[in-house]
């Protein structure tokens, strides 16, 4: 299958690329098409024979979406509805990755894909802009919403670090240092997305949104400390109150995402042993 990738060199896009290698990836910098001139969109899908979309690009900066909230709205909002309008034009399916932040945090049990969305951020909103754009512009649109994506870093010199590196370095340099013990949500394994992608998503099942996310959920405090234990670290790390370091926008308190259209993926701890194991020691 001949997939056209946008966002290749993010850790996801990457992650795709590195787990399904018997695909054929066209993944066009920047340099070469601009996802926000939706003429260009179009032209590049009309000259390329493609079966698949893949969308992975989106700007990911939650705190500069509330000052860069027409940057954001562009990127994440209208831009996937120029690709899924092209695409459709050619009956090409498109998945497009969206967020748990879509959701206000509110419900401890976690979200299904049918739940109503209410995002609190400009970011969020942002996000949910994307989806209503993808759904109303390709009927065969497949919305992936993730989480606290981690895993091998992307091919994007830019790109920047996950939080499974950042706790890790922060381990190397200080004795001692303190998480946020907040935000409950699901690290997610980029290599557990692409296989699951492969297998229930490329498919191509009924179109619609899909969930897909390392299960359970865990505060950034409690994923901290996982890391700690599977790697052995020896830094104290210990528990920081949301007020100490207030954050500049509203994130979602609660944000587990549930799948009930296909199985849900192998528990989130499961995951992150396999990669601190058996991927990261070894970079």
């Amino acid at each position: 299958m001949t997939i056209l990738l946008f966002g290749a060199s993010g850790r996801l896009g990457t992650a795709i690329q590195r787990v399904l290698p018997h695909h054929q990836f066209l993944t066009p910098p920047g340099s070469e098409i601009d996802l926000t001139d939706e003429m260009a969109v179009e032209k590049y899908i009309d000259e390329h024979k493609i079966d698949l979309v893949v969308n992975c690009a989106a700007y990911n900066d939650t705190n500069g979406a509330e000052t860069n909230t027409d940057l954001a709205n562009l990127l994440n909002g209208f831009a996937p509805g120029y690709i899924a309008k092209a695409a459709s034009k050619k009956d090409i399916p498109i998945v497009h990755f969206s967020s748990d932040y879509v959701f206000d945090g509110k419900c401890v049990e976690g979200y299904a894909e049918f739940d109503e969305t209410n995002p609190e951020s400009a970011y969020a909103k942002s996000k949910e802009l994307g989806e209503a754009m993808v759904f109303m512009n390709n009927p065969n649109h497949y919305i992936v919403r993730t989480s606290r994506l981690y895993g091998l870093p992307g091919t994007d010199p830019k790109a920047k670090k996950s939080f499974a590196e950042v706790v890790i370095d922060l381990a190397k340099e200080k004795a001692a240092f303190d998480i946020n013990a907040a935000e409950v949500s699901a690290p997610t394994n980029v290599d557990d997305i692409a296989r699951h992608l492969e297998q229930f998503i490329f498919t191509l099942p009924e179109p619609g949104i899909y969930h897909i996310a390392n299960s359970g959920g865990c505060t950034w405090f409690e994923w901290a400390i996982a890391i700690k234990e599977i790697l052995n670290l020896s830094s104290e790390i210990t528990p920081r109150a949301p007020s100490i370091i207030p954050d500049l926008v509203k994130k979602p308190a609660y944000s587990i995402l549930l799948s009930t259209k296909i199985p849900a993926m192998r528990p989130w701890r499961k995951a992150l042993e396999d990669y601190l194991l058996n991927q990261y020691v070894r970079t």
